[in-house]
């Protein structure tokens, strides 16, 4: 394929699902472009939290796991449960640690350039920062391609596969019409903050901890570059207290938290306060003729039980197994997107019903 402008596949996205897709298909020997609105490093809002068998099986088989490690995120390999006014906590071993044997927390501005570093380095991989997708092409009833803006200038590129890898508010499934088969109206928001100088607790361990009192859980994810990511998960009407005083709400949500409130207070603020208002969880039809979604693009849900970094990019392994059986002759195209969708629905549903079902009121959880 010598033409500039045409690709096997474009993907829209150039964050976890997007660059893992891409890397897969390159090394696969299959010219992809990859386009993404913003520059990188790039920060994005995130759940920070991932599970040995989820993303970080993606780590290993893309090879970079040391290089994640390296910027200094501490193997997780316990959990510690406060609950209530409890100030000592439960302890158990990670969630779903896989092979690995632990979870990870890392901040996306950092995870997000590692992964785009490791697809631009496959021959056959284009990426385009800084460059608006603004259209599909089309050739009658079928997606054949993007048009793209970069620097004010316009370019199509043609390609067998577009995809969405363009979160929740995903253009192409807009321009698609992609079919939303569930919905869950939100009940949550979630904010967070970096800090310097959280204490671990003694005897030391690597454990990421959940403080639940009431309807409200409150996260320590212990991340890269010496920082604890602290996060806080609370229902409506606590949003509607914390409009318009945001840091100060935070602050008293953690201090009513007695395991984790006195170091939280001893530690040092890092950057502004982050977070997500509450969106509604959609599951959207995954494919179609020359199109497929990937990621929140895909599948969302309300980021209280932290699935989406596993989901992004356990979903974009099951698509590159599904792409390169259709390109390679292996699958009739129906056939490799229908066992996208079954692998996507058989690896994520039951998490989608269980974040939906809880999140109503986390009071479930100390049932568990």
């Amino acid at each position: 394929m010598n033409d500039p402008d045409a690709f096997d596949v474009a993907i829209v996205g150039a964050r976890v699902a997007g660059t893992v897709l891409g890397t897969l298909l390159g090394e696969a020997g299959y010219r992809v472009l990859i386009v993404d609105s913003t520059t990188f490093p790039s920060d994005t809002v995130s759940t920070h939290f991932f599970r040995g068998a989820g993303l970080g099986s993606v780590l290993v088989r893309l090879g970079i796991l040391e290089e994640v490690l390296a910027l200094g995120s501490p193997p997780l390999t316990h959990q510690l449960d406060f609950g209530g006014a409890d100030v000592e906590p439960s302890v158990s071993g990670s969630q779903d640690p896989g092979e690995l044997g632990y979870g990870l927390s890392v901040r996306r501005v950092t995870l997000d350039q590692l992964l785009v570093d490791r697809a631009r380095a496959v021959p056959g991989v284009e990426i385009l920062e800084g460059t608006q997708a603004r259209a599909l092409v089309w050739d009658r009833d079928r997606v054949a391609g993007l048009m793209v803006e970069r620097a004010g200038t316009t370019r199509e590129v043609r390609a067998r596969l577009v995809v969405g890898a363009d979160g929740r508010r995903s253009a192409v499934a807009r321009w698609v019409d992609a079919t939303v088969e569930r919905r869950e109206t939100a009940t949550r928001a979630l904010y967070y903050r970096y800090v310097h100088g959280f204490g671990r607790l003694h005897p030391p361990m690597d454990a990421v901890e959940f403080s639940l009192a009431g309807d409200e859980l409150a996260y320590i994810f212990p991340s890269d570059s010496e920082l604890a990511c602290v996060a806080v998960s609370i229902n409506l009407a606590a949003f509607a207290e914390s409009r318009g005083a945001a840091d100060e709400h935070f602050d008293r949500r953690i201090a009513s938290h007695p395991g984790i409130a006195g170091r939280y207070a001893a530690s040092t603020k890092e950057g502004r306060l982050l977070g997500s208002g509450p969106v509604d969880s959609l599951i959207r039809t995954p494919s179609g003729p020359g199109w497929a979604l990937v990621g929140d693009a895909a599948m969302n849900q309300d980021p209280w039980s932290g699935l989406g970094m596993d989901n992004a990019g356990m979903h974009a392994t099951f698509l590159a197994d599904a792409i390169t059986d259709w390109l390679a002759g292996r699958s009739a195209e129906a056939t490799a997107f229908a066992a996208y969708r079954e692998r996507r629905d058989e690896h994520a549903l039951g998490g989608f019903d269980f974040t939906a079902t809880v999140g109503r009121d986390l009071r479930a959880l100390a049932g568990d």
